[in-house]
């Protein structure tokens, strides 16, 4: 099973991995939700556990942050965080997928 948020409502919704890549409704909202690859959900899981802030890569890799600049999905606007050596890259969003650009903040 894959483990994931809604990006509407924060529901903890769960899908069968052969499933992942494929669209689906929340259960609890009703948003359309992409189903994220098998190892993204335990990535997400250990990081949400340790109070840590992920990134979630094209390579479906997590990595965690000290992250301090928020970066809002251009498509869901689900909070991500990017630290200061992102600045100029791009975030693939969790729960969408959607490439955003993390921006300089100004001080």
């Amino acid at each position: 099973m894959i483990y994931f948020h809604c990006s509407g409502c924060k529901y903890k919704v769960s899908a069968p991995e052969d499933e992942a890549g494929e669209m689906m409704l929340c259960p609890s909202c009703f948003t359309t939700l992409r189903i994220p690859p098998p190892n993204t959900s335990v990535a997400i899981e250990k990081a949400e556990q340790a109070g840590s802030v992920f990134e979630l890569r094209q390579d479906g890799i997590s990595k965690v942050y000290d992250a301090n600049i928020p970066v809002y999905c251009r498509l869901c606007h689900t909070l991500m965080y990017a630290d200061e050596s992102q600045v100029g890259t791009n975030l693939m969003c969790p729960d969408c997928g959607t490439q955003t650009p993390v921006l300089s903040v100004v001080k």
